[in-house]
């Protein structure tokens, strides 16, 4: 924590009032948290570093149910031994290799505090400090239940401290867990190579450090980079055949390559099912969604629970809606301008177009007049999702969700539906609507689409890539320049104030604006895919700087993010999913209608055409998505194996029938006494 050392005439909020530096290190005494604290080299802030004593760790992880992976030998060893008087002893065999997994690997149980033979099952991890004594916890465990702590409720033994809310309000400077060095080299000697495969990133080790939902991210990025070298394989062989038929976008070669990439789109998103499915399994995440706690920021009267009795806090259902309703307003309000801004740059294409305006920008043979329109178009795209991000998020804060995940899936469907229209209007006017209204393409719309196209993809990826590694740079320096202005050069920067220098990484805005950049780009890899065959290329050299960067960005340029927990990427997938089908569609309507490799035939035929190739497609990616099972049976063998395991260790759940109750040594309920008569 960082607190400002302010001077004692400094007005202040009422907010900060209540939540002064006193206050605050009162509360966190309260909560069983430990703090030291120091001035900085300039004596204008307070440092105020904090942990948790192992006792009081171990109070909150039995509270919120933490799950702990059980140590492999330690359980089977229970397992076998079993528990008289209460289970029969437990033998798990694959007699037919139905799982590649051991029965008592990845077994994830609820801490308990009051149960010591329990506790030699927990795996254990180095200790507190580098301590010789081994814990449960890793250090992503600790810093999570460090977390729950400070934002616990008073009833529930927690300091009550909504920690977003004190830095918004500058209560905090800010909040931020210190790195640790030597997980840190351990995990950059791994990970920062410049030359290494996308499907052998160390995610587990990336998992373990910085926590599930960005080591999910890192999983998916790498399934999707791993996915587009076929993609890119077989548009290339597209491109070839595109310019060997005379840099024709019309080529046959182009109508085949967007037909394998309809059926590419429904493979990659079924076995990123499977491989997020494997991974929540492997993780411990399994369920996680279903226990996941309440949102410090969520405000609801307090009340009793109508299933269990539990107190919980209540929002009315029928504000929740007045909410909803006001925020799908502003958002149809605001595609609604996206849709005129791109009309002004069609009008500014056809102006500039003119012979008059046409002739002057003609410079060595160039005409600028096709390519300012698309750069014009690039930037309008970049700046009003800057703009709407920042709108999207106050919309979401006001709907006032009770999770984490359900704050994200909301925000997350609010920014598809502005980005999908402020990214693809454009391409979807050139594509399907300018010849219909009478205003016809210059040479062709297919070479029209595949220029706008790569322009707005280039400028796209070029922006993004160098405001990923410029800004967050430029931002250290600024704030070192400010750190160190008017301070004793005799003294040195600590190691909290070398990490507060760096960028903020937001574990939830940081993954998502992450993930809303590939899900944009991966439209623009498949979605117009007919036009311009060699989008899947660029969209893989790219993925591959992209996974760079961000190793380099979370290492070595920004803090260490608050490590949370993923079950799935959440709606993303299911964007992916709708994206998948909408390839499909528009691929076809392109190859049908845009192209002209099927301009002899009239329009009927073609409407004929484009339903032939697009219900084949649709019904093919159907069959394959039956056919392929989102979770794979050995993990859902591990599942089971896990549900029954704990509810003998952990729970003591007496066996079911009377002959593993003797062999346990229970007494059974059958009476065998032969009485002389029933009289």
């Amino acid at each position: 924590m960082v607190f400002e050392v302010r001077a004692e005439d400094k007005e202040l909020t009422s907010y900060q009032r209540k939540f002064s530096m006193k206050e605050i290190l009162t509360r966190l005494n309260a909560g069983g948290i430990e703090t030291r604290m120091f001035y900085s080299v300039q004596r204008d802030e307070v440092y105020c570093k904090i942990r948790c004593p192992l006792e009081r760790l171990q109070r909150e992880a039995d509270r919120v149910g933490y799950k702990i992976l059980l140590d492999a030998n330690n359980l089977r060893s229970t397992c076998q031994h079993g528990r008289p008087g209460k289970w029969a002893s437990i033998v798990i065999q694959d007699e037919y290799n139905e799982s590649p997994y051991e029965a008592y690997e990845y077994i994830y149980a609820p801490y308990t505090v009051d149960r010591p033979e329990l506790e030699s099952l927990y795996k254990k991890h180095g200790g507190l400090e580098r301590e010789v004594m081994m814990i449960p916890f890793r250090g992503t465990d600790r810093l999570k239940l460090l977390y729950s702590i400070l934002v616990a409720k008073t009833a529930d033994s927690g300091c009550n401290l909504d920690i977003l809310r004190l830095v918004k309000s500058k209560c905090l400077l800010a909040f931020f867990p210190l790195h640790d060095k030597v997980e840190l080299r351990a995990l950059q000697r791994k990970w920062l190579q410049y030359f290494r495969p996308p499907w052998k990133e160390p995610i587990d080790d990336v998992k373990n450090y910085f926590g599930e939902k960005i080591g999910l991210y890192f999983l998916w990025l790498g399934h999707y980079t791993t996915w587009l070298i076929p993609a890119s394989i077989v548009g290339v062989m597209a491109w070839v055949h595109v310019a060997l038929s005379g840099n024709d976008p019309n080529a046959l070669g182009s109508a085949l390559f967007s037909i394998f990439i309809g059926l590419w789109t429904t493979l990659f998103t079924e076995f990123w099912k499977r491989k997020q499915a494997r991974c929540a399994m492997r993780w411990g995440m399994s369920g996680f969604e279903e226990q996941e706690q309440t949102r410090p920021q969520y405000k609801g009267i307090r009340s009793s629970s109508t299933i269990d009795g539990k107190p919980m806090d209540y929002f009315p259902p029928s504000e929740s809606r007045k909410r909803f309703i006001f925020s799908q307003t502003v958002i149809l309000g605001l595609i609604l301008v996206v849709i005129g801004v791109v009309a002004s740059i069609f009008w500014l294409k056809y102006f500039l177009t003119q012979p008059a305006q046409s002739s002057a920008l003609d410079v060595w043979g160039v005409s600028f007049a096709t390519i300012i329109p698309p750069l014009v178009n690039a930037v309008q795209i970049q700046v009003m999702n800057a703009f709407y991000g920042t709108v999207a998020i106050k919309l979401t804060d006001l709907e006032n969700h009770r999770t984490d995940t359900e704050y994200e899936d909301n925000l997350i469907a609010k920014t598809f539906m502005f980005q999908f229209v402020n990214s693809y209007a454009s391409l979807v006017y050139i594509a399907f609507i300018k010849e219909i209204i009478g205003n016809p393409c210059l040479v062709s719309c297919m070479n029209e689409l595949s220029t706008n196209l790569s322009t707005v993809f280039l400028a796209r990826l070029a922006v993004g890539n160098l405001s990923e590694v410029v800004l967050p740079i430029l931002k250290a320096r600024r704030r070192q320049r400010e750190e160190t202005m008017g301070s004793d050069p005799e003294r040195t920067f600590s190691g909290p104030e070398r990490e507060y220098i760096k960028e903020t990484y937001d574990v939830m805005l940081g993954t998502f604006k992450d993930y809303a950049e590939m899900i944009i780009q991966f439209g623009y890899a498949t979605l117009f895919v007919a036009a311009y065959p060699l989008s899947c290329l660029m969209a893989l050299v790219n993925n591959y700087i992209e996974i760079r960067i961000d190793a380099w960005k979370l290492c070595q340029v920004s803090r260490r993010p608050e490590p949370r927990g993923a079950e799935d990427i959440g709606t993303w997938h299911t964007i992916l999913t709708i994206m998948s089908s909408m390839a499909v569609v528009s691929n076809s309507a392109i190859v049908a209608f845009t192209s002209e490799i099927f301009h002899n035939q009239t329009w009927t035929t073609r409407v004929w055409i484009f339903l032939g190739i697009e219900h084949g497609m649709l019904l093919f990616k159907y069959l394959l998505e039956a056919l392929i099972n989102d979770t794979p049976a050995d993990v859902g063998i591990q599942l089971k194996r896990n549900e029954f395991i704990v509810s003998k260790v952990v729970y003591n759940m007496p066996d079911d029938d009377d002959e593993e109750a003797v062999r346990a040594g229970m007494p059974t309920l059958s009476d065998h006494t032969i009485i002389s008569s029933d009289e």
